[in-house]
């Protein structure tokens, strides 16, 4: 990507959180963002890599402070990419991702931690990221 810093157009995109082994995963905010600390986010899981991505499944944790829906990915796997280093090109795997404040103002900070758990050429693959305040817009106090 080139460098666009406009908070705007990047979050149309999405904010990448994690990039391994050719799993790329981004999160995007829905609908009118961080509102009363809550928010709608779509995590999107791409491929970048020649070989296809199998048994995805995603584990969200956050603090106690926040409540948390995960709801059902739009599929658990992803076919190679056509065009490895390039992408991903395709489609990504969607997963709707609610938080919710749990006390009253002053609302804390966004953050979750995601592990992500996949299989690619038979070999079982863990993945952990920390999806912290500024990946949801948070990051100009």
């Amino acid at each position: 990507g080139s460098g666009g810093a406009d908070g705007v157009s990047s979050a149309a995109g999405g904010v990448e959180v994690l990039r391994s082994e050719g799993l790329i995963v981004r999160i995007a905010l829905s609908g009118g963002g961080v509102v009363g600390g809550s928010c709608v986010a779509i995590l999107c899981y791409g491929n970048d890599a020649s070989t296809p991505v199998s048994n995805l499944a995603a584990q969200v944790a956050v603090p106690k402070h926040l409540r948390m829906q995960l709801g059902p990915p739009s599929d658990t796997c992803l076919p190679p990419e056509p065009l490895p280093g390039f992408g991903p090109t395709l489609p990504p795997i969607t997963q709707t991702l609610r938080l919710a404040q749990v006390g009253r103002p002053p609302y804390k900070p966004l953050k979750v931690r995601l592990r992500l758990a996949y299989e690619r050429e038979g070999k079982h693959i863990v993945e952990e990221a920390t999806i912290g305040p500024e990946s949801f817009g948070q990051g100009m106090v």
